[in-house]
């Protein structure tokens, strides 16, 4: 089958691809610039006819990336392009990526038009928002938790660290696994759902377990009082749903930890 992707440079996607690569898919990359133009974009899709459309890219849920223009212009102007422009071709599933922390009670600029668009992708017919909760593995983002902690314990590079916000860590392998059992029930009429473990872990469990694992302290340096407006010491993302599809997550948080560790010492 034909696949298109945009937001194919991301780790989830990066992950993503290489399993559709392996299932032997044709792949076709929407590169950002097109999602711009809903001209561009339909004449894209009319020349590959693409049977999926998984829609990954997106704005604001990186640190830096704070422009409420471009945020809104990713996340919701350009949802809708792609959504329009997917209406000139027959596809059997269009899969929206939102994040789990449009279930939280502080909303950012980020999960507020994240929120927004699985209300558009709702108005469309054979579609599916799902929300992953906080992603880990080989190939994450260098500035996010673990990956800091893992070189700090390495070479000792010095990290402001709190301990009370938690998260529900998924290993990327789950949640590839997790998105392909949700295209198995494309018949279910499901128009979100959460992909997530279902177990939370503070930071400072979290750190816990990198320093027992690489048998090494890490080089931090305690900020109290300083949680972040969206942070939460309660963050575990209830999964029932997709459990009821016959999904299980596979890997614990130390499996994937020491899959980065490994990785990381090779890399």
């Amino acid at each position: 089958m034909r696949l298109a992707i945009s937001g194919y440079h991301s780790f989830i996607a990066k992950h993503l691809i290489k399993k559709l690569e392996q299932l032997g898919h044709t792949l076709v990359l929407i590169d950002r610039a097109f999602l711009y133009s809903l001209d561009a974009l339909t004449k894209l899709l009319v020349k590959e006819k693409p049977d999926y459309i998984f829609h990954l890219s997106a704005c604001g849920n990186m640190a830096g990336q704070i422009d409420k223009s471009e945020i809104f212009q990713a996340n919701v102007v350009n949802t809708f392009n792609l959504l329009m422009a997917s209406q000139a071709v027959d596809y059997k599933a269009f899969i929206n990526f939102s994040t789990s922390s449009v279930l939280l009670k502080h909303e950012t600029m980020y999960s507020t038009t994240k929120l927004a668009s699985e209300i558009i992708v709702s108005q469309f017919s054979k579609t599916i928002s799902i929300r992953p909760s906080t992603v880990i593995g080989v190939g994450e983002q260098p500035q996010h938790l673990i990956p800091i902690l893992i070189r700090s314990c390495i070479y000792g590079d010095e990290m402001p660290f709190i301990g009370e916000p938690s998260h529900d860590f998924i290993a990327v392998d789950d949640l590839i696994s997790g998105i392909l059992k949700v295209i198995e029930n494309m018949d279910k009429n499901i128009r979100s759902i959460n992909i997530s473990s279902g177990k939370q872990y503070t930071n400072e469990e979290v750190r816990k377990i990198v320093e027992k694992m690489t048998n090494k302290k890490a080089n931090i340096k305690y900020i109290e009082g300083k949680m972040r407006e969206y942070d939460t010491k309660d963050w575990k993302v209830d999964n029932s749903k997709i459990l009821n599809l016959g999904w299980q997550p596979l890997f614990t948080l130390e499996e994937t930890i020491g899959k980065m560790i490994k990785a990381q010492v090779w890399n």
